[in-house]
């Protein structure tokens, strides 16, 4: 027989007794509707566009120097994961003479932006590591340019190898 105090005789208070832990239901809000923005702030600010930018002539000091200082943002096997897209392309463009990308190649320079932001939406130290690399930037600044991701391979090559240099995470 069930008593007054039992937990069945109560309404139902979101999944767990007494509702405290997260279990209450806020309509898909979660606490982060428009009043809140999106990361819960009060004063949000739609995010700075993307500028493009072309590929720095000293692209490998530049990637010493930021893995020197950030190595720890990012692991070694989301770094390799973003590396291996861009070697798709590498690959493919190191067989070729032209001095403009293939149709092929531009279309899968857009794939990795997407795959790129989507990485930096999904993990925020990723985000401030390809921010901080200048990666988004550079892939926007390259337009059709085979010499100019060539070199921003180059980059992520040195990142990569600076990265495992300087003691990068494993996990």
């Amino acid at each position: 027989m069930i008593q007054k105090n039992d937990r069945y005789s109560a309404p139902y208070q979101g999944g767990r007794q007494g509702g405290t832990r997260g279990g209450s239901y806020q309509g898909g809000q979660r606490g982060n509707g428009p009043q809140n923005g999106p990361r819960g702030g009060r004063d949000y600010a739609p995010p700075e566009p993307i500028k493009p930018l072309p590929m720095p002539a000293d692209y490998l000091e530049k990637a010493e120097e930021l893995m020197r200082e950030h190595y720890q943002l990012i692991t070694t096997s989301k770094l390799r994961r973003l590396f291996s897209l861009v070697m798709e392309v590498y690959n493919e463009e190191t067989l070729r003479k032209e001095e403009t990308l293939s149709a092929d190649s531009i279309a899968a320079l857009g794939l990795m932006r997407i795959r790129f932001a989507y990485e930096c939406g999904r993990d925020e130290r990723v985000k401030r590591f390809v921010e901080t690399a200048g990666l988004l930037s550079y892939l926007k600044g390259l337009g059709s340019s085979r010499t100019g991701f060539i070199d921003f391979a180059r980059y992520m090559e040195a990142l990569v190898a600076y990265h495992r240099f300087f003691g990068g995470r494993e996990n």
